[in-house]
């Protein structure tokens, strides 16, 4: 994964790169399966088990979500640098920047919120939908009923792709370049725009990846596929924004502060 040092960060690459990221995540992947499906299992599991409290279930899972992704980002980093994988490395987000990574968690809170009240406000009731599909009304109705939601949920696929893109890089920023939690979301949005072809490559990728994770019973193959989705995005962040050497040079020149260029 040797990328060119003298572009502007975030580079833009290649939309061909959105496959071979998937193709690397699963290359790293294979160096530790089963302690990084473990890793899964136990990270997951906890931010679920969080969501499950009552009243601040909800906020106390998003907010923890960022904390899991560093940790993915440190796990593989380790394994990119040829070192042994060790559960520790999966803290790397609790031991070090908790505070700015709970930040972006924060902010994923928030924009969820209003963006579901925007949503709410334009008719949109999923609680309805549910009811009215599985009620098995006559297509005609059910038609219906798409119409009026329709502007709420276009509505709400533009207002959610911002967010997604500020909030997808902005973990790994924080991590590994030390940025702050608002410069971070920026430089985020700014990789995503000027690499939109790779990163809906790369989406239509993971889609299907996870698609067919979904087909396993009891959802065993999502113990394959989040990890691998990790792996690419870890990826991606290498091609975008690290500064990468020859694979002879030392594993140190691998990384580009991400505050001092953007702060």
């Amino acid at each position: 994964m040797n990328t060119q040092t003298n572009q502007e960060i975030p580079r833009k690459v290649a939309a061909s790169q959105g496959w071979q990221w998937v193709v690397q995540g699963f290359g790293l992947y294979r160096k530790s399966p089963l302690l990084l499906s473990a890793a899964f299992a136990m990270l997951f599991g906890t931010v679920m088990a969080l969501g499950l409290i009552p009243v601040v279930g909800g906020s106390l899972s998003e907010l923890a979500s960022p904390l899991m992704v560093a940790g993915f980002m440190a796990a593989y980093r380790a394994l990119d640098d040829g070192n042994e994988l060790e559960l520790p490395n999966f803290l790397a987000g609790v031991q070090g920047p908790a505070i700015p990574l709970m930040t972006i968690g924060a902010v994923q809170l928030l924009g969820t919120l209003l963006i579901g009240k925007i949503m709410l406000g334009m008719g949109f009731d999923p609680q309805a939908m549910m009811t009215a599909a599985q009620s098995q009304k006559d297509p005609a109705e059910m038609q219906a009923i798409l119409n009026q939601i329709m502007p709420a949920l276009l509505t709400g696929l533009v207002l959610f792709t911002p967010l997604i893109m500020a909030t997808w890089f902005a973990p790994a920023l924080i991590l590994f370049g030390g940025a702050r939690p608002v410069t971070a979301l920026g430089v985020s949005l700014k990789a995503v725009a000027r690499n939109w072809p790779a990163m809906l490559v790369n989406g239509l990728a993971l889609g299907t990846v996870l698609f067919l994770a979904m087909l396993v019973p009891m959802l065993l193959g999502m113990l394959v596929a989040m990890p691998v989705l990790f792996g690419s995005s870890y990826a991606s962040y290498q091609a975008i924004f690290a500064v990468w050497a020859d694979e002879s040079a030392p594993a140190t020149d691998n990384v580009v502060s991400i505050s001092k260029d953007f702060d």
